[in-house]
């Protein structure tokens, strides 16, 4: 069978690459650049994106030489640096940082945007960018900050984009890869086929007659598992524990519990370890930390209820793992790690190269994992529900054991309000940190907090414009988030305790039962800070537009429904300022921890 070989270069959305090209009917495989050879099913090449410079000593390679290959070559973000520096470009590094939704000026007679309009919407992350084509190519696509953000080769045979055409929120970005392999085949043969079915059988095969064990989260992932193993198996050889943390959204675990009643769902326990995680997680603050440390709990409280029904028989644990939590957790062997995912703590590692653990939908994106659950006929309202994380409310805590910072966090304030200025906006740097993902990297930086100086009315469009260009100059700011009023927010001590937890818990119901019937928002944490105005505690709400949770766009809320909100939660004793996290993925991940 021929097909398109994707070179992984550690790119966040690799495997996404991989994905888009099947669903154009051409079949594609993954290959480490230190093992690739060009073989006779090889009809087109694609180098992924990745974290490293180009310009870097120790920065991936591939032994291809590409004056005397014969097959069309397509690179992305790293791969289109990669690739211009193979045929004689020069990258540079500098402030021309792009992060998020730009736009492109095309040369509407080159073969990736023939038919296109002339301006396209897409979406970039990166650092370096070209700065100089070899003769042999021509630039094919500029933006406001980089001269190359797309090129080719006069002979038509190589392609650079600077930006993700793979990711939903580049408009064009699939017709732009059609056009590719166009150029590298006529022939479209792959049809998969029975997707379902496969699923079914894996899940058989790794069983070889074994019961099964599922860590059932309450989400979409571990319900679409628990019924993949339903039907392979059957409901009385599937055993489920669901381990109540006490980091669960409001009579969450109770709600999970009556759905899957209802469906006929068998041999459920519920297991309250709150106070055992409060006890393992006090005064605990570093991110990472509290993720492993809530990851090696779950292992232990499954191996424990694992080992007491393995006194009749030899069992296998099941999780709903799904392709972004490999990939953010560093799991691929060249991408960079985003955070930690509780399932993919060391122990779990551990149960997986001992053969152990089945995750039967590994592979997929949470788009296709929705679309498989209702190929399995569960409840729509099931199935699309908003994502939570494994870790729960735990991970929405931004804990802090310090009360007076060192100023250093300010140290690009007046960078931030130099552009805020253009915009009508002003501005502040915050003393904490949050995680995020540029050009492939993890971020570990600052929120700043801004709003619209007096007499100026809010506009979306200038709020995302001035967060995008806030994000790609100042180095130490990975995240902007929206206040509908001047403030001054003070750092405190704050930890993971029930109180702060029960509050959070309250914030949170309130907000998604004012949201719940936007359907355009795909997903809405609510981010308790370690920061007060007036003694009272500021809170963060993020609304996303998504499909597949690599990329992400922000909900535009009407500024007076959000005023609305604020007041709302504003009754809850202890609670003060609303804030609206208005970033995109990248640069900012959907959660903050």
């Amino acid at each position: 069978m021929k097909k398109i070989a994707i070179i992984d270069f550690g790119g966040q959305y690799t495997h996404l690459i991989a994905r888009r090209i099947r669903n154009l009917a051409v079949y594609s495989e993954i290959f480490h650049p230190e093992e690739f050879e060009v073989t006779n099913e090889i009809v087109g090449i694609i180098f992924s994106g990745g974290p490293q410079s180009v310009n870097a000593d120790d920065a991936y390679r591939i032994n291809i030489n590409v004056e005397k290959i014969e097959i069309p070559i397509l690179g992305i973000c790293y791969g289109h640096q990669i690739l211009a520096s193979m045929l004689g470009g020069i990258i540079e590094s500098g402030e021309n940082k792009e992060y998020g939704f730009t736009t492109i000026s095309c040369e509407p007679d080159s073969v990736l945007f023939a038919g296109l309009e002339s301006k396209q919407s897409v979406w970039m992350s990166h650092g370096d960018h070209v700065s100089t084509l070899p003769e042999t190519c021509r630039i094919t696509a500029s933006s406001a900050s980089i001269k190359v953000a797309s090129f080719e080769s006069l002979d038509q045979k190589f392609f650079g984009v600077q930006f993700h055409p793979e990711v939903t929120h580049t408009t064009n970005g699939l017709k732009m890869l059609d056009k590719f392999i166009s150029v590298c085949t006529e022939k479209r043969d792959w049809n998969p086929q029975n997707f379902k079915d496969t699923l079914i059988q894996q899940i058989r095969d790794e069983a070889r007659g074994r019961k099964l064990v599922l860590l059932l989260s309450g989400g979409v992932d571990s319900l679409v598992a628990l019924e993949l193993c339903i039907k392979a198996v059957g409901n009385e050889n599937v055993f489920s524990i669901h381990v109540d943390t006490g980091f669960m959204r409001k009579n969450e675990s109770s709600t999970i519990m009556d759905h899957y009643k209802k469906l006929g769902f068998k041999n459920i326990k519920i297991i309250n370890a709150e106070e055992l995680y409060l006890h393992e997680l006090k005064g605990v603050v570093e991110p990472e930390a509290k993720r492993l440390i809530i990851g090696k709990l779950f292992v232990d409280i499954a191996n424990e209820e694992l080992n007491r029904l393995e006194e009749k028989e030899v069992l296998m644990l099941v999780q709903g793992t799904i392709y972004p939590d490999t990939i953010e957790s560093g799991s691929t062997d060249k991408a960079a790690k985003i955070k930690t995912h509780h399932n993919r703590v060391s122990e779990i590692e551990k149960l997986i190269e001992a053969g152990r653990i089945i995750e039967p939908i590994k592979e997929l994106y949470k788009d296709e994992v929705r679309k498989l659950g209702e190929e399995l006929g569960l409840p729509h309202k099931l199935v699309h529900r908003h994502p939570f994380p494994g870790p729960g409310l735990a991970i929405r805590v931004i804990c802090s054991d310090i009360d007076f910072p060192t100023d250093d966090y300010l140290i690009d304030n007046d960078k931030l309000n130099e552009i805020l200025a253009e915009f009508g906006l002003a501005g502040k740097i915050l003393p904490i940190k949050s995680v995020g993902v540029q050009g492939d990297f993890r971020t570990y930086h600052h929120p700043a907090v801004v709003w619209f100086k007096d007499g100026i009315k809010p506009n979306w469009k200038v709020l995302k414009t001035a967060a995008s260009k806030t994000i790609n100059k100042v180095q130490s700011v990975n995240r902007i988030v929206f206040c509908n009023q001047p403030i001054d927010l003070k750092l405190e001590k704050l930890y993971l305790e029930k109180p702060v937890i029960d509050k959070l818990r309250e914030v949170d119901a309130i907000l998604r039962a004012e949201t719940d019937h936007i359907s355009e928002i795909w997903q809405m944490p609510v981010v308790s800070l370690p920061l007060f105005h007036n003694e009272k505690q500021a809170f963060v709400m993020r609304p996303v537009c998504s499909t597949d949770a690599m990329t992400a766009s922000v909900f535009e809320m009407d500024f007076a429904e959000f005023e609305r909100l604020s007041k709302l939660i504003q009754k809850i004793d202890g609670v003060g300022n609303l804030l609206y996290d208005v970033t995109t993925k990248p640069p900012g991940t959907i959660e903050w921890e």
